[in-house]
Formats: C-alpha cells, sequence, structure tokens
C-alpha cells in the first residue's frame, strides 16, 4: 500500500487547495459587497478593516502564488513517489513498537534476541527467553502471602506470563515502591513501566506490600531492619520459583524505595540478584528529608536528621559498597523530588559501588566502572523528566539481556 502514498499525498494537497481557493473568493466576494455599507463602517470599525483587508488585491495575489507553490509541491511529491522499489521498514527496533528515539543513547542491545539458555547447566535448547517488546504475551496475575523472618505474613502479587513454566523459565523482577507506598502503585493504570509491561514483555514480576502497608501483617518500620528482611523473603521466594531463570532476579525500585533496596542488597550480598536498577533514589537523611522539610520529615515517621538511631540504620550509601549486583542508576537532570537541578545523590551512589563489592556501575547510559566527580559535564546523558518511565522501561530491557 505504500506505493500509493504519493498518490493519496497528492489528492489530499488538490482538496485543500481548492477548498482554500473557494473559502478566500467566497469571504473576498463579501468583502466587497459589504464594503459600501456606511452602517457597517459606524457600528464596527475593526470589522470593517478586516472587511478592508480581505478586499485587497494582495489577499487574492496571493491565492495565485499559492496556486504556483501547490503546483511545484505537488509534482515534487509525485516525482519521488514514481519509483517503484518497496519501501524498507526502518531497523530501529525502538520505532518499530513506537517507542521515542530522541534520546540516542536509550538504545535496545541489537542481540536482544539471543536469549539466556534455560539453566546455568544447560547447554542452549530450542527454547530460549529473552524480553519481547513487539509481541505482548498474556499475562496473569498471582495473589500469595509469604512469611518473613518475624513470622508476619507480607502480601504480593507475581504478574507472569500465562506459558511460564518450568520448562519455559523467564529472567525474574522484583519491585520496590518509593515512599511509604504499596506494591500496587508498580500496576497502576496512569504508568507507562511496571508489573504490567514487564511481565507483558515475558518477565515474572513481584510487587508487594512491606509489613505495616496494605494486606501485609506488622507494622510500618519506614525501611529499615523489619523491612530488609520483607525484601529478602521476597527476593529469595522469587528466585526459587520453578519458572525464574537460576540466573538471579533484577531488583528495581523507586524513589525511596533506594533505601531498603540498596539496605537489603548491601546487608546481605549473597541475594541471588543479578542486577538493581535505583530510580533517582535518596542517598542519605539530609536528601531524604529535603534538610529537615517538615512535609519529608513527617514522611519518615517525624524523625529529623538529628536522629541518629533512626537514620544510621536507613541511608542508602551507607550500604551500597557491600552491594554484589550490578548498579544502574536512572537519572533526569531535574531530580523528581526536587525543584531544581540536583545529582549529587546520583553521583554518591554509583561512586560508592564503583569503590566497592559491584562488578558493574554506571549512571544512566554513560560509561560504566569510572568515578564520577561533580559538575559531570555536558558531555554525561541525563534522561528526560517527562520520559522516565519510558527509560526505565528500556534499561531493564537491556539488563536483563547484560553480562555483568
Amino acid at each position: 500500500m505504500n506505493e500509493f502514498a504519493g498518490i493519496y499525498t497528492l489528492a489530499v494537497f488538490v482538496v485543500v487547495f481548492v477548498g482554500f481557493v473557494l473559502v478566500n473568493y467566497v469571504l473576498s466576494d463579501i468583502a466587497h459587497r459589504l464594503w459600501g455599507n456606511q452602517r457597517l463602517r459606524s457600528l464596527s470599525p475593526a470589522l470593517w478593516g478586516a472587511m478592508i483587508r480581505l478586499r485587497s488585491k494582495r489577499m487574492r495575489s496571493f491565492s495565485w502564488t499559492t496556486l504556483v507553490v501547490f503546483l511545484l509541491v505537488a509534482g515534487g511529491i509525485a516525482c519521488s513517489h514514481s519509483s517503484s522499489l518497496p519501501v524498507v521498514a526502518p531497523e530501529d527496533p525502538k520505532e518499530a513498537v513506537g517507542l521515542d528515539t530522541d534520546n540516542s543513547w536509550t538504545t535496545v542491545n541489537p542481540a536482544i534476541k539471543t536469549g539466556h539458555p534455560r539453566s546455568a547447566s544447560d547447554p542452549p535448547a530450542e527454547y530460549r527467553w529473552y524480553p519481547d517488546i513487539f509481541e505482548p504475551h498474556k499475562t496473569v496475575i498471582e495473589e500469595i502471602y509469604l512469611t518473613s523472618m518475624n513470622g508476619n505474613q507480607i502480601f504480593a502479587d507475581v504478574h507472569r506470563p500465562t506459558w511460564a513454566s518450568a520448562q519455559k523459565q523467564c529472567h525474574a523482577l522484583v519491585l520496590v515502591p518509593g515512599g511509604t507506598m504499596k506494591g500496587e502503585v508498580w500496576h497502576v493504570p496512569w504508568r507507562r513501566s511496571g508489573s504490567l509491561h514487564w511481565s507483558a514483555a515475558g518477565f515474572i514480576v513481584m510487587d508487594f506490600d512491606f509489613q505495616g502497608r496494605g494486606k501485609s501483617e506488622g507494622v510500618e518500620d519506614y525501611y529499615g531492619a523489619t523491612h530488609r528482611e520483607d525484601l529478602r523473603t521476597v527476593i529469595g521466594y522469587c528466585a526459587s520459583r520453578p519458572d525464574v531463570l537460576p540466573i538471579g532476579v533484577g531488583v528495581i525500585s523507586s524513589s525511596f524505595g533506594c533505601t531498603v533496596a540498596s539496605g537489603t542488597l548491601g546487608a546481605y550480598p549473597d541475594l541471588p540478584a543479578r542486577f538493581y536498577i535505583d530510580l533517582e533514589g535518596a542517598h542519605n537523611r539530609f536528601t531524604a528529608t529535603q534538610n529537615d522539610d517538615p512535609f519529608w520529615v513527617k514522611m519518615w515517621g517525624g524523625h529529623e536528621t538529628s536522629d541518629n538511631e533512626f537514620w544510621d540504620d536507613r541511608e542508602a550509601i551507607t550500604f551500597q559498597p557491600y552491594m554484589t549486583a550490578a548498579y544502574i542508576r536512572v537519572q533526569s537532570n531535574m531530580d523528581h523530588s526536587f525543584d531544581y537541578f540536583y545529582v549529587d545523590h546520583a553521583i554518591d551512589m554509583v561512586n560508592a559501588a564503583v569503590l566497592g563489592a559491584s562488578p558493574y556501575a554506571r549512571l544512566n547510559h554513560n560509561p560504566p566502572n569510572i568515578i564520577l566527580e561533580y559538575p559531570l559535564g555536558d558531555s554525561y546523558q541525563y534522561e528526560d523528566l517527562d520520559k522516565l518511565d519510558e527509560a526505565m522501561y528500556m534499561q531493564v530491557i537491556e539488563a536483563s539481556m547484560m553480562e555483568f
């Protein structure tokens, strides 16, 4: 059908031009008839002035100029489509699925369909998992309860492709919410990346309620030791599922979820986690409370930065050097929690991972495993704040196919 694009375009141009000429001359004729109406002049000088402009010879000559331009454009379109060669589809897979292509550093791994073998000891077989961003899979949601280390029940949703099984294992993700939110925030309709999107791409995805939230038992712990045990329990369960590839799960956190994600992966470095993607998380008490801003202090249960007993156990930067998973920081230049340019927390978290036990650390799609210095300079790439969801989606897709 593409070979007729020139004809269709030409037809549209003809219709638009004819309509323009007719409207132009009708208005001009009306203006001409009303030109001598003295009552109109007295009642509405502004309208009368408009009629003068419509009546002018310039308006009529403009129509002939437009006709000449139209003929030149139409001829060019017809000639450009006269070739019988087929139209070649775009090679960029992002264009094929309608993703934004303005950010040149947000790319899809060209070997994205190579896939992982079914298990670490099994050679490549007929079935190989890969994230499929082209054909969404049908999914189901399982509601389960897990027993945390203190005996309390924590609620979790498991989003998975309908075909996932021990014979067709998938890469798995564990999602950590921001603020003091429940796990369901990862599958609300307004999100453009979350449980629904990654499970449709072929992942097994778990989101859950920490103790004291939603359907889970216990009391709110504000990402302290109890919540670290909750996340440890979920990661362990997820990695042990028979339909999950035995290569380690990916951990994704949003905003303040960084506190418990870094805390858990640092406190338990032997957890089966392949990579950790951190979306603009706060690295210490001063960033988390924005220097004791009452609004943010209230979110943290009223604990100001001077409360050392509380904060010494809840600063992500303290645990970051001990994490053994690959670390990827997703950061815009205008952090979602601030009203100004701020990236100090991102620099500190990446540097702590580079200097620590992590085998791989980077900021957005910048070069990995280097010490960052502030200011970063114009050569460093930041994500667009308005497109963070899309950036997160693609970061997870790419990380699932990388070897760290």
